[in-house]
């Protein structure tokens, strides 16, 4: 399996996935345009996608989804809920397959587990996804981990895990009380203590690769987050990366024979 973080930030959110032929997106946050040139920099391509799978309503994650889909004919796996969420601005969609939280879907070689997380969305969900050999743990936008979330991300290959804001970055900084609170609030995002205190409990021998994503422009420091998660990392020889917003990460193999 091979893994590449598009975009990852308040200003758009989307990762490729790849095993064999098989080729999928878990949402679609930056327009089409920026979606095909940031596949492009890792030699791939929007028409080759079998499929998009998206998380939850809010507009980082969906708002190149319409026309994505609609240009390159890609069917769309959605909750219940975000599909009632979104349906009004995606437009007209060539498929829609509703998904279900621990009802894996197989995508050729790709077995895609959606799982529910704690966010202020309708029914945000977060992903497993399998291979012949590997495991990659999908978990962000989630405001709290709770023992479904940690249970689902052990024995992984691979980790995706939002480091979102640094609390005391947070509270001295120029949002809203309102939006400070919900940011910190159980169904807002993960600080980097809880991410951290996440990495602790399900690092293993086998960790080859952990992705820390979402992490704030305003709310957040590369060097915290990274020193946070490597303390958490203790002794694992596990990979650390941090996603970007603005570029694309490299296409990254989690196969762990390599």
């Amino acid at each position: 399996m091979k893994v590449c973080v598009l975009s990852s930030g308040s200003g758009g959110n989307s990762v490729y996935i790849e095993a064999g032929d098989s080729a999928i997106l878990l949402d679609a946050g930056l327009s089409e345009k920026k979606l095909s040139a940031r596949l492009a920099l890792i030699g791939r391509e929007a028409k080759d996608l079998d499929a998009v799978f998206v998380t939850h309503e809010h507009s980082d994650h969906v708002s190149g989804l319409g026309p994505i889909v609609r240009k390159h004919q890609i069917p769309l796996y959605t909750t219940e809920g975000t599909m009632r969420k979104i349906s009004h601005r995606a437009g007209r969609l060539p498929a829609w397959h509703p998904i279900r939280s621990e009802e894996p879907v197989t995508i050729g070689a790709l077995s895609v587990e959606p799982y529910a997380t704690p966010h202020d969305a309708e029914e945000s969900v977060a992903f497993i996804i399998r291979d012949e050999n590997a495991k990659l743990g999908h978990a962000t936008d989630l405001g709290c981990v709770t023992p479904f979330v940690r249970e689902k991300l052990r024995h992984c290959t691979a980790l995706l895990m939002e480091a979102n804001h640094d609390i005391d970055m947070l509270n001295a900084g120029p949002y809203s009380w309102p939006l400070k609170q919900r940011i910190k609030s159980e169904l807002g995002h993960l600080s980097n203590e809880s991410c951290g205190e996440l990495l602790a409990d399900v690092t293993h021998s086998g960790l080859r690769s952990v992705v820390l994503m979402h992490l704030s422009e305003t709310n957040n420091h590369p060097e915290i987050a990274a020193i946070t998660a490597r303390q958490a990392l203790g002794d694992s020889t596990a990979r650390l990366i941090l996603a970007k917003q603005n570029q694309p990460s490299e296409l990254l193999s989690i196969d762990p024979s390599v």
